[in-house]
């Protein structure tokens, strides 16, 4: 990763900072512009560098000992013209062969059954409803149903730890992995499979290692493995049990990531209706209202998960940094998504008459967050790790 770090030094205080720029070594960073004094201000800052590191953690400790020395510093992510070309080129192919994936028509679900009550309670996310469990920018949500008992994601586990906040979590709110009997994922990218490093092998894990599951089924949006097990890849709609479904993956093309698949878990609740979970939602809302429509006959009852809706901000802001709201929206990220379109896309939730909505933090800002709630004070339901949320 690349950085831009701006670095505001009160004037009386320039020449003592400048003068111990050598004895200032970033460790674990890379420097690849000297530090530099502007002779005018660039966001309210005199002096620059430009820094590449493997870990995001290695650029806040630079931040930290900068601070440390009487600096206020932001960060602002860059690439190189030669990278932002490659990228271009690779994110325009994406979005190509998403149109391509996304033209093909689907048939409407038959024999999709139903389910008295819902339970979903979320193990993995930002929020908590207690004190004493872990919080992270993954998802994970443990899904019951009359029938079954669903893993939906498996959380970020950044620092890679056994066990990791998925495992610790379960631990404190009585569950454990011998009650699920289906693993459902939603999309390959490393906070919804436990780690980037499971992301790029293609398959995922519940903790730093790949534990023995048992004989679970597993349902993925794209062709993955995972020991012991025979993922079902999970492109078209299926009933996956009683009442319960997957929306099939629906491909967006994405700036950094490419080509990418997601599906959504689809739960019908007797006399209700439908309600969606969802992972990020970055094929966006109005593609999966349409994938609904074209599936059920049941109408839409709620909408629970994240949809990535990084506005004005996102859900951890480094150094005035919020990463979320350069990647994953379906555009480069030098154009982020707006109040405009996320009011248009509540506007649009607004005319289901929802019963039920419960946005995700983990992929949010909480402009975002607040503006579903001013849109929806009946149904809005906070989604917080420990905190069910039923219907029934």
């Amino acid at each position: 990763m690349r950085f831009i770090i701006l670095i505001d030094v009160p004037r009386e205080g320039l020449k003592g900072f400048v003068d111990g720029w050598r004895t200032r070594r970033p460790e674990g960073v890379k420097v690849l512009l000297r530090p530099h004094i502007s002779y005018e201000t660039l966001r309210g800052a005199r002096c620059l560098t430009v820094v590449e590191a493997e870990r995001m953690g290695a650029v806040t400790r630079y931040c930290r000992k900068l601070e440390a020395e009487g600096a206020r510093v932001q960060l602002v992510p860059a690439v190189d013209d030669k990278s932002t070309s490659r990228e271009l080129d690779k994110f325009g192919k994406a979005k190509k062969r998403a149109e391509r994936h996304n033209r093909k028509r689907v048939r409407r679900l038959k024999n999709l059954g139903s389910t008295r009550k819902l339970e979903v309670l979320p193990l993995v996310d930002w929020r908590a409803s207690d004190e004493g469990l872990k919080v992270e920018t993954g998802v994970s949500y443990l899904v019951r149903t009359d029938g079954n008992t669903i893993l939906f994601d498996t959380g970020l586990n950044d620092n890679d730890e056994d066990p990791s906040p998925l495992l610790q979590n379960m631990g404190r709110l009585g569950v454990s992995l011998s009650d699920v009997d289906t693993v459902f994922i939603t999309h390959n990218h490393g906070d919804h499979v436990g780690g980037g490093k499971w992301a790029e092998k293609r398959t995922f894990s519940v903790t730093g290692r790949q534990a023995p599951l048992g004989d679970v089924k597993v349902y993925t949006p794209t062709e993955m493995t995972y020991p012991g097990l025979k993922p079902v890849h999970a492109r078209d709609p299926v009933v996956i049990g009683e009442g319960v479904a997957s929306t099939g993956t629906i491909a967006s093309g994405l700036f950094f990531f490419g080509f990418t698949e997601e599906q959504s878990l689809a739960v019908n609740v007797e006399r209700k209706g439908v309600v969606l979970i969802v992972g990020c939602g970055h094929h966006t809302v109005p593609r999966l209202l349409e994938r609904a429509e074209a599936l059920f006959d049941e109408p839409i009852y709620g909408l629970v998960g994240g949809l990535h809706y990084p506005v004005m901000g996102g859900p951890v802001e480094v150094y005035g940094c919020a990463m979320h709201k350069y990647a994953g929206t379906g555009k480069p990220p030098w154009e982020n998504i707006t109040v405009d379109e996320l009011q248009a896309n509540i506007q649009l939730l607004k005319g289901l008459n929802l019963k039920l909505v419960a946005l995700s933090p983990h992929d949010s800002s909480d402009l975002s967050m607040e503006a579903f709630r001013d849109a929806f004070p009946e149904a809005y339901r906070e989604l917080r790790v420990g905190d069910p949320i039923i219907v029934e």
